[in-house]
């Protein structure tokens, strides 16, 4: 027996032994002398304090100008300061980094034996703003033992990749990996998994941003820390790693700094927040965890040139005098850099923040843990900066979990930290989902017109709405609200005395699609429309005796609504013109579109079209009728002003498109033309027409057998003309120029009196002044026709005696030849300032939960007195497990056991049940007993084994 315990003894020693490293030896693969391998060493809780400090550098002096300059102008500055001064041996420090190529605002500068006046002399340059001593900081992170009696015995880091070891035939990993993991069998060290762990990113409902679309894309994050790996597979948006430590490195040798990253923006296993954000990493700590404060200042002003948007600085001091930092930092944030920073591990004293996290600019973050309780390491306000005069500052800004929080490792896999450190990049990867609000307001420019006084009766409120140049490839719905404030005079007999006001909220609600590209884009010139009232402008058709007024005011949402759906329905985007040609950027458009115009043409425009059109502008003319003699013979006599009235032009002025369309040589003419053709298999009924009368030889023309409408309506005679030009097609000799299309007719796009429908053609004109194709339809036309010669026929001449200039925007108000006003200023909108609104989000969003801080390497609660585990800070690399120790653990006080309850409660009904279910059985299996016969008495045997006679005894 003796042997046989010896023997049992030794083998489970030798187990023991098996999973524990010799001592003074280091695992294959693993790394070597990092405190990611040593915190381990010892089943024993290790508790992270980080402490910072900082020392003066002799003889090394911060130089801030009051603005940014070249190295040879700041140079220039110092020289220049220093000259006649007692200073010996001075020189300008070199920095070897990314910003040494741009403009800075301060040196760093050596001066040896500099007596104090020297220095107060270099301060007094009028371009020195301060002369600081070059500060150098120190960043220890601390590992102590806990004496907590829920420490965890082993807060190893959790890597992936399997560990290998000197000694042969050993197991690999005490990972999920194993395929006997669960195995009851296991040595006692082994831990048992309470639950599969949720990461912080989860827990805080990022995930239901994610199902939104909303994973940080676009958003600049930048980490201040200790670097990052370039191959590191949790990230895929790393743009920029930059060093500005004095190591010849980007690497992250101590963890913290790809910890740090892999919060904010992991992809995968212990996911970020914002996976798709763009990640910008500053190496500022050197593997010894030493910096400058230069080395600050520069990293600082590079992120400012970058436009990072979102900065996350886990780092603090409790120097909130240090002036270069504090002033770099104000700087950061008035160029639109959210800075984030851990407010301190110094707690639970009050009165320990730190700098930068106590600034009123910076968002200062605390700590808690998964119970929602305050972490005991967080520190805590009042700030001191006010002091005596005033009275301080509540800080933290915020608190988030900072307690057993999981994060990437620094090659691969994941492991848990705590500390305000961890919660900083929490709120920093929340904050990059910010932009993301489901209003996007953000996207788009808002402007408001108003009647300045509404007086005497009303006034109006015009809102313009633009699409912000950010979201050019953006699509989605935009919105929010324009609050109005209107205030009247009190009333006579008010008794307040003063004036009312009233706030109205109008809700803006637009879609939003990305820029398309220009060929898609047709601009509707609606500028040199014009319509009834208050002049008299004819009818496009005149067979429409009993509608003698063109009122409807020719616009894509009027009369030419169906043009426009149908347009829309074919992938083009029509925008409106309301300002003179000379106001639009010809460059974002493909075509221009004119229909039925009849107002004049300023010289500017005309100049301006033409050089748009050799830039690539493509122009299309729908023409209309114009005959002066037509023009006299459709008068008519209003009662309402007892006065006859005269159109001032025609269905279209064509002298004015005469003068625009010359420089290539083309004209409309003044005959006027209807009747029904056919033109690519497509009936089409031209009504009310004119013809092209000037054309360039090099051009296509279409023409057509017509009815002479203008000799119907001066003299009732009929008479077809063959051969009239209707269609023109031309490309411009110019490299890279546009193309014109000119038809003679708008109403088969006009809805006021359309017969026939020409949406076709308008597709096939786009078609050619967007790609440059002529249309099969039109090429293989058999109404093609050579080029009309110049006609020895005149150009029609604008109406002798018109009034046109009483409704003109452009022609002087003045009888005899047109002459044009000066050309107005283009409107310019002033975009309203927007003011994102503060409102509390809706309840559903995110709903509490009360988590353990637990792991995935996390086990039940251990036997102790306290019924609820009390979270305590973790140390860098620690996995926040906590340890079973040896014995019995009571169910009451483990979750675990407690959960297995209601499984042996229905294990012992299914034996109740099933013990009752064999009873019934058995009975039922069983043979009947027979009832055993009764005994006849005697007498009635014997009376049965006489005779029987057949007779009834009687009495």
């Amino acid at each position: 027996m003796a042997a046989a315990r010896t023997l049992w003894f030794s083998m489970l020693v030798g187990l023991l032994c098996w999973n524990c490293p010799l001592a003074g030896t280091q695992q294959e693969g693993g790394p070597s002398a990092t405190p990611e391998t040593l915190f381990c060493q010892n089943c024993s809780q290790l508790t992270l304090k980080v402490e910072f400090s900082t020392k003066v550098v002799e003889h090394e002096y911060i130089v801030v100008f009051n603005g940014y300059f070249t190295a040879q102008a700041r140079s220039r500055f110092i020289s220049s300061a220093l000259q006649g001064s007692h200073a010996l041996a001075w020189r300008i420090l070199p920095r070897d980094n990314p910003a040494s190529d741009y403009p800075s605002d301060f040196e760093v500068v050596q001066i040896r034996q500099a007596p104090l006046k020297d220095l107060l002399t270099l301060q007094e340059h009028p371009y020195i703003k301060r002369v600081t001593p070059q500060r150098k900081v120190f960043r220890s992170l601390k590992f102590t033992q806990s004496t907590d009696v829920l420490a965890t015995p082993c807060n190893d880091t959790r890597w992936t990749q399997k560990w290998q070891s000197s000694r042969p035939l050993r197991r690999t990993s005490l990972s999920l990996g194993s395929g006997f993991w669960h195995a009851t069998g296991r040595h006692s060290s082994r831990r048992l998994l309470r639950a599969i762990p949720r990461h912080v990113a989860q827990i805080l409902q990022a995930d239901v941003l994610w199902q939104m679309g909303h994973t940080g894309l676009g958003v600049k994050v930048a980490v201040f820390d200790t670097g990052l790996s370039e191959k590191h597979p949790h990230f895929k948006n790393v743009k920029e790693r930059t060093n500005w430590t004095n190591e010849k490195t980007l690497d992250d040798g101590l963890g913290h700094g790809t910890f740090v990253a892999g919060v904010i923006a992991s992809m995968r296993e212990c996911q970020g927040f914002a996976p798709d954000s763009e990640l910008h990493i500053f190496r500022v700590f050197t593997n010894n965890q030493v910096s400058y404060t230069s080395w600050f200042l520069d990293a600082f002003n590079y992120a400012i040139l970058k436009k990072i948007d979102v900065l996350n600085l886990s780092i603090g001091g409790p120097d909130f005098m240090d002036h270069p930092f504090v002033d770099k930092v104000w700087e950061l944030t008035a160029n639109r850099v959210i800075m984030v920073s851990a407010i301190g591990n110094d707690g639970p004293l009050y009165g320990t923040l730190n700098n930068p996290a106590d600034q009123m600019d910076v968002i200062g973050v605390g700590g808690i843990d998964f119970e929602d309780n305050i972490a005991r390491f967080s520190s805590r306000g009042m700030t001191t900066w006010e002091l005596p005069g005033g009275y301080g500052r509540v800080k933290p800004d915020i608190v988030t979990y900072g307690s057993g929080v999981r994060g990437s490792g620094m090659k691969e896999g994941c492991r848990s930290l705590s500390g305000t450190s961890v919660a900083s990049p929490v709120v920093a990867g929340a904050v990059t989902l910010l932009p993301y609000l489901p209003q996007n307001g953000d996207h788009i420019d808002v402007a408001v017109s108003y009647s300045p006084v509404l007086w005497p009766w009303a006034g109006y409120l015009a809102v313009s709405i633009s699409v912000a140049k950010k979201a050019a490839s953006w699509e989605g719905i935009a919105q929010g609200h324009v609050m109005v404030t209107v205030a009247s005079p009190a009333q006579n007999d008010s008794k307040s005395g003063g004036e009312l006001t009233s706030t109205v909220k109008l809700p803006v609600k637009v879609k939003v699609v990305p820029t398309p590209p220009r060929s898609k884009r047709v601009l509707w010139d609606q500028y040199h429309n014009l319509r009834y009232p208050p002049g008299y402008f004819p009818r496009d058709n005149l067979r429409m005796k009993n509608d003698p007024l063109d009122w409807n005011g020719d616009h894509i949402h009027t009369n030419f609504r169906d043009m426009y759906q149908h347009l829309r329905s074919n992938g083009y985007f029509v925008e409106v013109l309301g300002a003179p040609i000379t106001c639009f950027d010809a460059s974002q458009y493909g075509t221009l579109l004119m229909v039925d115009s009849e107002e004049e043409y300023f010289p500017e425009e005309i100049a301006k079209l033409r050089r748009d059109i050799d830039n690539g502008l493509s122009l299309i003319i729908f023409g209309d009728w114009y005959n002066t003699s037509v023009m006299r013979k459709v008068k008519f006599y209003d009662e309402n002003t007892r006065q006859w009235w005269m159109p001032d032009t025609g269905g279209a002025n064509v002298p004015a498109l005469n003068d625009l369309i010359s420089v290539w040589g083309m004209a409309f003419s003044d005959g006027l033309y209807e009747g029904d053709f056919t033109l690519a298999d497509h009936d089409m009924y031209y009504a009310s027409g004119c013809s092209i009368a000037r054309f360039p030889e090099d051009g296509t023309i279409i023409a057509k057998t017509l009815k002479d409408q203008g000799l119907e309506v001066l003299k009732q005679e009929t008479a077809v003309v063959d051969n009239i030009p209707i269609l023109g097609l031309y490309q411009t000799p110019s490299e890279g120029g546009g193309r014109i299309a000119l038809y003679g007719d708008s109403n088969c796009i006009d809805d006021s009196h359309r017969q026939k429908d020409c949406f076709w053609l308008l597709d096939a004109l786009l078609q050619f002044t967007a790609y440059s194709m002529t249309p099969a339809s039109l090429s293989h036309s058999q109404s093609r026709a050579l080029p009309p010669s110049v006609s020895e026929r005149p150009l029609p001449e604008r109406l002798e005696g018109n009034h046109l200039y009483r409704y003109s925007k452009v022609l002087e108000a003045h009888l005899g030849d047109p002459k044009p006003r000066p050309l107005p200023a283009c409107p310019h909108l002033s975009w309203a300032k927007p003011q994102p609104v503060n409102e509390t989000a809706p309840s559903n969003l995110w709903k509490h939960q009360k988590l353990l801080s637990v792991d995935m390497d996390k086990v039940a609660l251990p036997n102790i007195r306290v019924y609820r585990p009390q979270v305590r800070p973790l140390s860098p690399g620690e996995s926040g497990a906590w340890d079973i120790p040896g014995g019995i653990m009571p169910g009451r006080y483990n979750q675990d056991v407690g959960q297995t309850i209601p499984v042996f409660a229905f294990l012992g009904a299914m034996v109740v049940l099933a013990f009752f279910v064999v009873q019934l059985t058995k009975a039922k299996s069983k043979p009947k007993r027979r009832k055993p016969r009764v005994k006849r008495p005697l007498f009635l045997q014997q009376l049965q084994q006489q005779p029987h006679t057949g007779k009834t005894p009687s009495v």
